[in-house]
């Protein structure tokens, strides 16, 4: 009990001195790599093979091989799946849950004193989607 409270302590530091620097950015295609090392290198590392900083931090923490998900899914890369998993909002079976840690980036990416305005979510699925497409570049051929 007191390694997994310890675990979800270490993972919340680890993401909060990231999303300090979340407002500022936005939703441009060229900004989606650079969101994808500041939000997600941590623990997917930066090629994305899930070798990031984390995994020496938490013991037992193995984050996905964003690399794979195209071959893990018959040559397809699942899209909508990726969307719903950075979303977070939409609970997938298996993520996000007592096993894993992740931000839910859809509610993160929200600007201050605007939350889940029509202006906000746009700009927040547009962030989203760049960075499904950056996902979506770093597949294994």
């Amino acid at each position: 009990m007191w390694l997994g409270a310890c675990t979800i302590v270490i993972v919340s530091v680890i993401c909060c001195l990231f999303v300090g620097s979340a407002s500022a950015q936005t939703s441009a295609p060229s900004s989606a790599k650079k969101d994808f090392v500041l939000h997600c290198a941590d623990c997917h590392g930066v090629d994305g093979k899930g070798n990031g900083p984390a995994v020496q931090v938490i013991p037992g923490f193995k984050p996905v091989d964003l690399t794979n998900l195209s071959k893990n899914h018959e040559g397809q890369f699942p899209r909508q799946d990726v969307y719903d998993i950075i979303d977070g909002r939409k609970r997938l079976p298996g993520h996000y849950d007592s096993d894993t840690d992740m931000p839910l980036w859809g509610l993160m990416f929200q600007p201050e004193g605007r939350e889940f305005s029509k202006e906000a979510e746009e700009k927040v699925k547009a962030r989203l989607s760049a960075l499904v497409n950056y996902v979506e570049g770093i597949q294994q051929k």
